[in-house]
């Protein structure tokens, strides 16, 4: 499920296949919703709060990534960041201290699992 949640974001920031990729906002909120839920045992209050904020989040989405595709351009990955930081701010706002703690763990480890390092994607130069 971790897997799939990072999955879902790299393809966010993608957006290149867009033909391939079938996006749904309403099943791609719960889905996200559901593994917070699961990862940080979220009360049913921030679980609707949550649902919410990935929901609004993915129309947004689906709104630019059909704009972008009428013109044939490309998504703005400095557009993407500011939305997840975004979102990461009214997370913090919806968690606990411990639970959002728990959110950035695993957000963390799946950069790690595809190659963002864990921090942020900026690696230093390896000598050679």
């Amino acid at each position: 499920m971790k897997k799939f949640f990072l999955l879902v974001m790299v393809a966010f920031a993608t957006l290149g296949a867009s033909a391939q990729f079938n996006f749904n906002p309403e099943d791609m909120a719960k889905r996200q919703a559901d593994n917070l839920k699961e990862t940080c045992a979220l009360s049913q209050e921030q679980y609707d709060k949550v649902l919410k904020l990935y929901l609004d989040n993915g129309k947004k989405m689906q709104a630019e990534r059909d704009s972008i595709q009428k013109a044939g351009g490309q998504m703005n990955v400095e557009s993407f960041r500011a939305r997840q930081e975004k979102t990461n701010a009214s997370l913090k706002e919806i968690l606990t201290q411990e639970q959002y703690a728990k959110y950035e763990e695993m957000q963390k480890q799946m950069r790690r699992r595809f190659g963002g390092g864990g921090d942020g994607g900026h690696r230093p130069r390896q000598r050679q």
